[in-house]
C-alpha cells in the first residue's frame, strides 16, 4: 500500500525516516508499554507527522509558489557561512550540478516553509499580565534558585609520588594546624594541590560536586571547616564561607523568559490549528501499489 495525501504519493522511506527520528525519545518515554504496542503507536505517530509535513508543504507551495534565485542564493550563502569547508552543505555543493540543484530546491522549500510559518504565527499576541503571573505560579520550581554554598578546600591528590596513605597523612597534618589556629587560606596556598585563591571554589548548588564533597559542604555552618574526608580525587578539608538559601526569582526578573515561552506556545497552537484545518479538508488514502 502507498499513502497518498491530496493525490500526492508519499514514499514509505519518508515514514521510515520519521520512525527512526522519533524512536530514541519514544522508547525512552514509553518503555513500559508492550513492545508490539510501542511499535504500532510509533508507526502511527510517524505517519501522522509525515502527513502533516506534506500538507504544510503543499500549502506553502500554494501560498508562495515563486521563490527568486536571489533569495535562494542569499539563504545558501548564509548556510555556507555557518560551516567549515568540510561540512555537509559545502560537501553537497561539490558533488556535482545535480546534487547542487537538489540542494537549491530544498532551500526553496525551506524558504516557503518559513514564510508560511511566519504568516500563520504573526497572529500570536503578547500574553496578558494575568497569564504571565499564572505561568510563573504554575512553574515556580523552574524559577527557584537552589540552595547554594560558597566553599573552599584544601586537597591532596594521591599520585605516583604521593600514595594514598601519604596524602592522608599530609592532610591530617594540615588539619592539626587548622585546629591550632592557622589560617585556612594560607594553608591552602602553601599545602593544597589546588592552591589558587586560597582554595576558593566559589558558589555552587547541589549536583555540581562529587557527592562526598557536597555532603560535607552543605552540612557545615558558615565559617566552619570539616575534618579530613576522602573522595575519588583525594583527601580534602572543606570550609564554608557563606550559604544562600533557595528562593524564587522575582517575577520581573524572569518575565522575559515567561513571555518568550508563552509566545512560543501561542505560535505552536496557531500552527496546530492550521494543520487541523488542512487535515479536515485533505484526502488521505492508502492505495494498493
Amino acid at each position: 500500500m502507498t499513502l497518498y495525501v491530496n493525490g500526492q504519493a508519499v514514499a514509505q522511506a519518508a515514514i521510515e525516516d520519521e520512525i527512526n527520528r522519533l524512536r530514541p525519545r519514544y522508547e525512552q518515554v514509553f518503555h513500559d508499554q508492550h513492545q508490539e504496542q510501542r511499535q504500532l503507536q510509533l508507526a502511527e505517530w510517524a505517519r501522522e507527522n509525515v502527513i502533516e509535513a506534506v500538507l504544510f508543504r503543499q500549502e506553502a507551495r500554494k501560498a508562495f509558489a515563486a521563490v527568486t534565485e536571489e533569495h535562494i542564493q542569499a539563504y545558501l550563502e548564509r548556510l555556507l557561512g555557518n560551516e567549515d569547508e568540510n561540512e555537509p552543505i559545502h560537501q553537497q555543493m561539490q558533488e556535482g550540478p545535480d546534487r547542487a540543484a537538489r540542494l537549491r530546491e530544498d532551500i526553496a522549500e525551506q524558504i516557503r516553509h518559513d514564510r508560511l510559518t511566519e504568516r500563520i504565527t504573526a497572529a500570536a499576541q503578547e500574553p496578558a499580565d494575568k497569564h504571565i503571573r499564572n505561568y510563573y505560579n504554575r512553574h515556580i520550581n523552574r524559577f527557584t534558585v537552589p540552595e547554594m554554598v560558597h566553599a573552599a578546600h584544601i586537597v591532596k591528590h594521591p599520585n605516583a609520588e604521593t600514595p594514598p596513605e601519604e596524602a592522608r597523612r599530609q592532610i591530617e597534618a594540615v588539619y592539626r594546624r587548622l585546629q591550632e589556629g592557622a589560617s585556612f587560606e594560607e594553608l591552602a596556598r602553601q599545602h593544597s594541590d589546588c592552591p589558587d585563591g586560597g582554595g576558593d571554589l566559589g558558589f555552587f548548588a547541589r549536583g555540581r560536586m562529587v557527592a562526598a564533597f557536597e555532603e560535607a559542604a552543605f552540612s557545615l555552618k558558615p565559617g566552619t571547616y570539616s575534618p579530613p574526608f576522602e573522595t575519588e580525587f583525594g583527601w580534602h578539608i572543606a570550609k564554608v564561607l557563606e550559604k544562600r538559601p533557595g528562593a524564587p526569582c522575582p517575577l520581573e526578573q524572569v518575565r522575559p523568559v515567561i513571555v518568550r515561552d508563552l509566545m512560543q506556545q501561542a505560535r505552536e497552537k496557531l500552527l496546530e490549528n492550521f494543520l487541523d484545518t488542512c487535515r479536515q479538508a485533505a484526502v488521505i488514502q492508502d492505495r494498493p501499489d
